[in-house]
């Protein structure tokens, strides 16, 4: 069925020109950042390495599982994949310096490739926030902590990819990779900046003040080019709007907008809305205001909790939740039972948060509900698990 609206494949399908021809755009960025999602596989080995493989050499039957498989969206992935793979602009671009690791240990996750436009311009990408528990967890330490491993990762992946090519460099991801694209880009050295072009931000979380605290930013916040749907959550948590941000207009409803291939595009340019929605101004001032009002070590204390009902069901990532969601979600609510009401009540609202941002296909709207309810939510949980057989 024919869109009723373009997005980020129909950008690439209608494009001809080379980047020699025409320059980095918005919506080129956002194609780079949504293909960062991809997880390479492992005899892809020029994509790992200095040579680099063209996207076009990427599009293999035998790689379409293991890179679009994993994904949101699969199919979307796989369209796209197409798309860039017979397209004049983007088939002959080589994309190497493929990275990919999570440490628990750590608390990282963390990803990156870089895509060779032509001699001497080079996009960075980094990858977003994966469905892994140690991803989300690294995320939510932003509020905690100045600086999370992924961003000195970022920072030393954009200094490597400096040092090996010449000319200019746009750096750029979505969601989590939007922010380390712009603290790599303030971290920096000074001769690695004087080569930045843009730092894209595709609904990227912002920086607290301990973060801005360090670095480059006002000097430097002029290469900054953040983009938000009209009702951005994750793109506002600690945006405090001194740089500004445009707002794109998203054909998706709520949280879902997140989703890069919701975003409309025109020709050569996304489609803009005036201001945010009531909803999402409402999130960025009420929470917000918590960040900067409650103290590090309760938010840290609270995130602890949420991580710790999460793990309890066993699982490393939400996908394996959702695969044995009849059994583990329970384990959750088991936990959450246990918990003073004032914690209770925050764990209902993140878990909920997080579980329609990564799931939210699994038909349980109500789970913030069931979490609030305690014994009588696992009740009510154990019943449904049953009736679906």
């Amino acid at each position: 069925m024919a869109r009723e609206f373009e997005n980020v494949i129909d950008y690439v399908r209608a494009q001809h020109d080379t980047f020699e021809e025409r320059g980095v755009c918005r919506p080129d960025s956002l194609v780079f950042a949504t293909l960062s999602y991809l997880r390479l596989p492992e005899d892809a080995t020029d994509a790992y390495g200095l040579a680099g493989l063209c996207l076009g050499d990427l599009y293999r039957p035998d790689w379409i599982e293991p890179m679009c498989g994993p994904l949101f969206a699969t199919d979307s992935f796989i369209e796209l994949l197409e798309a860039v793979a017979t397209s004049p602009r983007f088939s002959g671009v080589r994309v190497s310096g493929y990275v990919s690791h999570t440490d628990a240990s750590a608390e990282e996750q963390f990803s990156a490739m870089t895509f060779h436009l032509s001699p001497r311009a080079t996009y960075v990408a980094f990858r977003g926030t994966d469905n892994t528990l140690v991803g989300w967890r690294e995320d939510f330490n932003m509020a905690f902590v100045a600086t999370i491993p992924a961003q000195r990762s970022a920072t030393l992946y954009v200094e490597g990819v400096a040092a090996r090519t010449k000319g200019r460099l746009w750096l750029g991801g979505h969601s989590k990779g939007g922010n380390l694209a712009v603290f790599a880009g303030m971290n920096c050295a000074d001769a690695t900046f004087e080569r930045v072009v843009s730092c894209f931000s595709h609904d990227g979380p912002g920086f607290s003040d301990a973060c801005r605290a360090r670095g480059h930013w006002e000097q430097r916040s002029k290469v900054v080019d953040k983009t938000i749907p009209q009702s951005s959550v994750i793109g506002m948590v600690f945006e405090r709007q001194e740089w500004g941000f445009r707002v794109v207009r998203s054909h998706a409803v709520g949280f879902a907008q997140h989703d890069p291939f919701s975003w409309e595009i025109v020709g050569c340019d996304f489609a803009y809305e005036r201001r945010l929605d009531f909803g999402a101004s409402y999130f960025d001032s009420s929470l917000n205001d918590w960040l900067q009002t409650s103290d590090p070590s309760e938010r840290e204390r609270l995130i602890d909790v949420v991580f710790m009902v999460l793990r309890a069901t066993g699982e490393t990532t939400f996908a394996g939740i959702k695969r044995n969601w009849k059994w583990a979600v329970p384990r959750v609510l088991l936990v959450a039972a246990t918990l003073d009401p004032e914690d209770r009540q925050f764990v209902q609202q993140a878990v909920t948060d997080i579980w329609h941002a990564v799931v939210p296909d699994l038909p349980l709207g109500e789970l913030g509900a069931l979490v609030g309810n305690g014994a009588a939510g696992i009740k009510a949980l154990l019943t449904r698990g049953e009736d679906k057989g």
